[in-house]
């Protein structure tokens, strides 16, 4: 055993989780199913996903799909189900990998935590999501990790991996990046929001060659943190604090320039980096065309920058709609999309922030006091599925690799998951492209009590997720127990320098 496997062992033992562990089944047969199991707490030793349209993001094609425990075993045309297979009849439906969200955060002051959070993100079909380590006082972030790791077989329902998060860069930190891959969880976030990122520039290219050595990913988060201090300074001069003032408060120079540090960062590193919540035309354009040939760079958007522009941050429910950065413009918003189309943006992560809707209308709350981010676990994948499939801007493949695939390479998942094939944990979303829905915040298993796109009727809707060949998700409930999720190891990024 080397030493990633036996800190990873020692980890699943701290956790109390065994080899052998499963997890517990609670379904009740509905329209779509039929077969033997069903029994509350009855474990299912075989499911047969039966004569669905499999999308993967290189290809579809329909099959039947065999899971046995945790992984998938067999695909193909008119397979026999076993003695005591759970048979799911999705004839009509599109049978995709589970979601993959790489940016959430279920921890802090946010109203969700791994139990809620990870049961809205099952709802929506995604079984795996991605959160952040963050150390208390005393902690270094490997000590941090290790907490957390711990937490997620005592209160998640999906599987979770995890982002350290720490400041300032010190060469403390630097020597933690080999235990952080060792520990299966080879990522971390760097702000440049940070007022003091310049100061702290050459700690920061330390760490990013700690990073490359050891196959660690960083995020960055890309806007200028002094141009963000500048202009806040400039607004309370002048009196304009009140939120609306927020798309002012944080200016499109500031991401731009940001991208531009990042993107130097990397070429002059090396270091595997990933760009989160980008937002504009211009910053996309400086993250992809920035004359340095290839980089290992990935690109996340989020769904706010997809479907609103800044004339929703105007009016009394104006901060429902406050992230960070500020939403766009129109032509800001179509640029998303074609970078979506066109590969420069590689996936769609929610930045779930959840807060209610109390918490984001607090008349207390400014341009310097904000509380951004907001819910949209349980939704991402329907929105995007009608408004991006449906009406011809997406396909379906491609559906998948930005929902799915996309994260799973970029953050060492791929291949046992974001891809149905023979070997793969039994993680799938059953879509019903036909079935229209109106959104509703009170069907959304998260602790916020709103989203975005409350009253939006969509079409095609996850009515069935199975995560590791249980199935989780179905007849509009999450039907699996806290503490059945599970850590979810990912392997180190490609070493070398640049």
């Amino acid at each position: 055993m080397n030493r990633r496997d036996a800190i990873r062992a020692g980890v699943a033992a701290a956790a109390g989780l065994g080899t052998g562990a499963t997890s517990i089944l609670a379904a009740t047969p509905g329209p779509l199913l039929s077969g033997a199991l069903g029994r509350v707490g009855q474990q299912a030793p075989e499911v047969l996903v039966r004569g669905g349209k499999v999308v993967n993001a290189d290809g579809s094609r329909f099959a039947d799909v065999r899971i046995v425990g945790e992984r998938i075993t067999e695909i193909g045309l008119d397979l026999a189900a076993g003695p005591d297979a759970r048979v799911v009849e999705a004839r009509g439906h599109l049978v995709m990998p589970g979601g993959i969200d790489p940016h959430a955060h279920l921890q802090g002051s946010f109203v969700d935590d791994l139990t809620t959070g990870t049961s809205a993100a099952l709802a929506g079909g995604i079984t795996t999501v991605g959160t952040f380590a963050y150390a208390q006082d005393g902690e270094n972030v490997v000590q941090a990790m290790d907490r957390w790791l711990a937490e997620v077989p005592k209160l998640a329902v999906g599987d979770v991996f995890f982002h350290a998060a720490s400041w300032p860069p010190t060469p403390e930190f630097a020597a933690l990046m080999p235990e952080l891959a060792a520990r299966g969880q080879p990522s971390h976030k760097i702000f440049l929001t940070r007022v003091d990122f310049g100061e702290q520039r050459r700690a920061v290219i330390d760490v990013l060659n700690a990073a490359r050595d050891a196959g660690v990913v960083t995020l960055m988060h890309c806007e200028d943190g002094v141009i963000l201090s500048a202009t806040l300074d400039r607004l309370r001069s002048e009196g304009r604090t009140s939120l609306d003032y927020y798309a002012e408060s944080r200016p499109e120079l500031a991401e731009i320039a940001a991208t531009q540090d990042a993107v130097a960062l990397c070429a002059l590193t090396g270091a595997p980096m990933h760009f989160v919540h980008l937002s504009s035309a211009r910053s996309l354009d400086a993250a992809r065309n920035p004359g340095f040939g290839p980089l290992p760079i990935s690109i996340e958007t989020r769904p706010l920058y997809l479907y609103f522009t800044d004339e929703w941050l105007r009016g009394p429910d104006g901060p429902l709609f406050i992230g960070q950065p500020p939403l766009r413009s129109a032509v800001d918003v179509e640029a998303m999309w074609q970078g979506l189309r066109d590969g420069r943006i590689n996936m769609v992560a929610t930045d779930h922030a959840p807060w209610t809707r109390e918490q984001k209308l607090d008349p207390e709350l400014n341009v310097g006091r904000l509380r951004p981010g907001v819910s949209d676990l349980r939704f991402v994948r329907p929105v995007l599925y009608s408004e991006g499939v449906g009406k011809g801007r997406l396909t379906a493949e491609r559906y998948v690799e930005v929902t799915s695939t996309a994260a799973a390479r970029a953050f060492g998942l791929y291949p046992d998951r974001g891809v149905i094939r023979e070997g793969a944990f039994g993680d799938i979303m059953i879509l019903d492209p036909e079935l229209t829905h109106v959104v509703d915040a009170g069907d959304d298993p998260s602790n916020s009590d709103y989203t975005p796109f409350q009253g939006w009727a969509l079409t095609g809707w996850p009515v069935m997720t199975i995560r590791r060949g249980e199935v989780v998700y179905e007849d509009g409930r999450v039907t699996a127990q806290p503490g059945s999720g599970r850590p979810a190891f990912r392997s180190p990024a490609p070493t070398g320098t640049p």
